[in-house]
Formats: C-alpha cells, structure tokens, sequence
C-alpha cells in the first residue's frame, strides 16, 4: 500500500541522516577525516572502525 510504502520511508531517512551523522563522528574521532586529519595509529583494527565499515553496509541497504 502506498500509505506504508511512504511511512517507511520517512523512517528511513532519519535512520539514514543518523548513521551518517556517526559515521561522521568516528572519522573524525579516528583522524581519517575532517581538517588536518591526522589518523591515529592502527585504527583499522579499532571497534570504531569497525562501527564505520558495519555503518557503510547498513548505508548501502538504505540507498540501493
């Protein structure tokens, strides 16, 4: 029904703006973005980057 097709949707925006906002948050955290980033050493083996890569697999159920 198109009723339930849109209130889905409408969730999943804020879903979306949400996991982009965290995303955001550990790059930053973790120095791989932002101004004058300066990644920390080994931050692909922390529980922060592994948030990212589990937020990027998430993202691209979203958006495809």
């Amino acid at each position: 029904m198109i009723v339930e097709e849109n209130q889905a949707s409408k969730e999943e925006i804020p879903e979306l703006e949400k996991l982009v906002k965290e995303k955001v948050r550990l790059a930053k955290k973790l120095g791989i973005t932002g101004e004058n980033a300066s990644q920390v050493k080994g931050y692909e083996s922390t529980d922060d980057f592994k948030r990212i890569e589990e937020i990027d697999k998430r993202l691209w159920e979203l958006v495809k």
